[in-house]
């Protein structure tokens, strides 16, 4: 991932053409070690959509911490973009589900044992499931 940061309102695009005209032996050797350290690069496209065809993958847990006007949504744009990833939004912009204690952490246990569907749900297995929590809530 690429993250640039901008420092003035002006937007100067640079593109590079870069190619890879030879490449040797040793870095054949690398990417191979890679590839044996990551045995799954593609997660499973299941069948039946049952939770059953994705147990075997590692499912991680995250979340955007933003305030309003931070481009947190763009970002969340992108992490939906990608098939194995579920951010969920702002799921606790309502009210009742952060009144208390008990109702944040029911909130999560909803996200986080992927019971909770939104727009962002995939037929799909997960390799990240997360949402958005603003923090002035």
């Amino acid at each position: 991932m690429i993250c640039l940061k901008q420092i003035s309102s002006v937007t100067k695009i640079k593109f590079h053409n870069i190619q890879v005209i030879e490449r040797s032996s040793a870095d054949s050797n690398i990417v191979s070690k890679l590839e044996a350290q990551f045995p799954t690069l593609h997660y499973p496209k299941p069948e039946t959509f049952s939770r059953g065809e994705c147990t075997q993958n590692l499912v991680r847990f995250f979340a955007i911490l933003s305030m309003q006007r931070s481009r947190s949504g763009w970002f969340e744009t992108l992490l939906n973009s990608h098939i194995n990833v579920s951010s969920n939004g702002e799921i606790f912009s309502v009210m009742e589900r952060r009144k208390n204690v008990s109702t944040i952490v029911q909130t999560l246990e909803r996200v986080y044992n992927l019971d909770w569907f939104t727009s962002a749900s995939k037929n799909e297995c997960f390799a990240a499931v997360g949402f958005k929590w603003m923090l002035n809530q």
